[in-house]
């Protein structure tokens, strides 16, 4: 490539970014970074999480999907698509006005909403938008399945020793 060429690396299929090739190296890592989570989305293959047996299972679903969501308590989103699918979502905090929010959504910036991928729920509390991170997706039975795992996760009391 001569001295001074751009290159075009596309980042989704509107979007587009020039880079120099003296930033060859830069431009590189940038597309790693942007192409390895979204890899990571591509399988639909649900693996069991070790510390829950199969109740819940890592997995990925479709933004446009989504038939429902609700609040399971401080820190977990329930939601069913229209195929019949349901999921908890984990935030990567606790948000004690959850229960009661308000114009609730998911956004991502792919279609398929994965662990760790940079999805987002938005909601409103007092008038005001409040933003927390998707940290873990995991496909479950049912919406009972997904309390059940909710009230499991954030049980207080201490367990036997021995």
């Amino acid at each position: 490539m001569a001295p001074g060429a751009q290159t075009g690396i596309e980042l989704e299929e509107e979007e587009e970014i020039t880079v120099h090739t003296r930033h060859h190296t830069l431009a590189w890592l940038l597309g790693l970074m942007l192409t390895v989570p979204g890899l990571a989305c591509t399988s639909s293959q649900k693996v069991p999480t070790a510390d829950r047996g199969t109740l819940a299972t890592e997995a990925c679903f479709n933004l446009r999907t989504v038939d429902s969501f609700s609040p399971l308590g401080v820190q977990f989103v329930y939601v069913r698509t229209l195929t019949g699918e349901h999921y908890l979502l984990t935030l990567d905090r606790v948000e004690v006005n959850l229960p009661f929010a308000t114009g609730i959504t998911i956004a991502d910036n792919f279609s398929r909403v994965c662990s760790e991928t940079g999805a987002r729920i938005t909601y409103v509390n007092a008038c005001m938008p409040v933003f927390s991170r998707v940290v873990r997706v995991e496909g479950v039975a049912s919406r009972a399945v997904a309390e059940q795992v909710v009230k499991d996760r954030t049980t207080t009391e201490s367990k036997p020793k021995g």
